[in-house]
């Protein structure tokens, strides 16, 4: 019996952004999970239904002679592999270009704390409202002219860019940013696990005013001549520090519930 080699993405890193278009689409057209694991099963391998039975799959692939077979239980167990594309989102790379306009680094290492807590703004904002405008605003803070500085007085102009985006873009946007979340939440988990929002509760608004003020006097410590320069300090290094100190405090308060 010959062996047939399929090979498919084990991850969005390991995705292109067609692949990642893709999965979109399936989104957008409502399409259940099992379904867009299946279907990107077939289109990822590059393989081809041609037929089957209550029990058993036929497939044809290119550059091979014939069919081949799987039965149900075997495609939906393959398929099964790729359930990450509809459950975990980290590694998912931005689109390459909106127009003029190119996105900052995938993880937002080449941003500052303001671009960052103006992104997160936005995004909690899309959450609870489900406003077009909210994520149209998210996109423009992510997506720049190259060699300009960012600044968080969004042009009308960007933000109408962003508007003309197709849903599926769109969408990429939100999976893009859920992904940087998720891999936030494993690199900053002490900061993370103390300040998350929870986005499963759709019956109260976020407070992020307060969680951006909170975050930001975290790292001046209250000292407001400080705060400029917290604000247009590396995102990173500003998460890093949030982080360490979250640790702290949450080491101080195991100590002392059992002083």
């Amino acid at each position: 019996m010959s062996t047939i080699n399929l090979t498919a993405p084990r991850n969005y890193a390991e995705m292109t952004e067609k692949q990642v278009r893709y999965v979109a689409h399936l989104q957008i057209k409502g399409n259940k999970e099992e379904w867009i694991w299946t279907k990107c099963l077939i289109r990822f391998t590059g393989i081809k239904p041609i037929g089957g039975t209550s029990e058993v799959y036929y497939f044809a692939k290119k550059r091979l002679k014939g069919f081949f077979s799987m039965t149900i239980e075997e495609t939906f167990e393959f398929a099964k592999t790729l359930d990450f594309t509809t459950k975990r989102y980290v590694g998912i790379r931005p689109q390459a270009k909106i127009g003029k306009y190119r996105p900052c680094d995938e993880l937002l290492r080449d941003i500052t704390f303001q671009q960052y807590l103006d992104a997160e703004n936005y995004y909690q904002a899309f959450l609870f409202t489900k406003s077009d405008a909210m994520l149209c605003q998210l996109m423009a803070t992510l997506f720049r002219i190259p060699k300009t500085e960012y600044s968080n007085e969004l042009t009308y102009k960007q933000i109408k860019r962003m508007s003309r985006c197709s849903e599926v873009e769109k969408l990429m946007a939100v999976m893009w940013f859920i992904g940087i979340k998720e891999y936030f939440s494993d690199k900053f988990k002490y900061l993370f696990n103390r300040i998350e929002v929870d986005e499963d509760d759709p019956t109260t608004a976020p407070d992020m005013l307060g969680i951006i003020r909170n975050q930001v006097r975290m790292l001046t410590e209250g000292d407001i001549t400080k705060e400029n320069q917290v604000l247009d300090s590396p995102a990173w290094s500003a998460l890093s520090e949030m982080d360490e100190k979250c640790r702290e405090a949450k080491e101080m308060e195991a100590r002392t519930k059992h002083s």
